[in-house]
């Protein structure tokens, strides 16, 4: 599951709170959004410090911890992902869509029934475009020793207006990655 990016705050000096990365985000879609502005609020949290490396999750359902301390990381995970099922669907359907337009053509749908197949082949690839260039999410987590993980994605906002892109992935994880081999020496 992917969580709608709230608050992202990433920098390699702490602030106030001796907080490197702070991360917050929510369920998507308009509902959990209404539901947050009146403080129901299914969020997961991610802090850093120069101590622990902590993901807190807050469903309707229950609240989830995880805490491992920086000195028994023994991976730290970043990344970038794309859709790639759901707009390969839609410019199929594009494809298919503009073949049929001939055969509407030639069932005497005439040259204004083509036009509105193509029109309809251009909105298949249209919103595949959009799904594959907006509904991108960024992974970022550690991985203890022992093999425990504490990972999870994270989408952009658009309600929120918050914008990421993998250069703030990269970011966090050369973050976690420095204060990791600060307590590795």
């Amino acid at each position: 599951m992917a969580w709608v990016v709230k608050s992202w705050e990433a920098s390699p000096k702490p602030n106030e709170k001796g907080e490197y990365v702070r991360i917050v985000g929510r369920q998507e879609g308009l509902v959990s959004w209404f539901l947050s502005l009146v403080g129901i609020d299914p969020t997961i949290q991610m802090v850093v410090t120069d101590k622990n490396f902590r993901l807190e999750a807050r469903t309707f359902w229950g609240y989830a911890k995880r805490s491992i301390p920086i000195s028994r990381i023994s991976e730290v995970r970043d990344g970038f992902e794309r859709p790639w099922l759901t707009p390969l669907i839609f410019w199929g359907l594009g494809v298919l869509t503009f073949l049929f337009s001939f055969s509407v053509l030639a069932d005497e749908g005439g040259f204004i029934g083509m036009l509105g197949m193509w029109f309809l082949a251009a909105i298949f690839f249209g919103v595949g475009f959009f799904i594959y260039h907006f509904w991108r999410f960024l992974v970022v987590g550690v991985v203890g020793f022992g093999g425990s993980l504490a990972i999870t994605a994270f989408k952009p906002s658009l309600i929120e207006g918050q914008s990421i892109d993998a250069s703030a992935a990269e970011r966090v994880g050369v973050i976690i990655q420095a204060l990791v081999d600060m307590k590795s020496k």
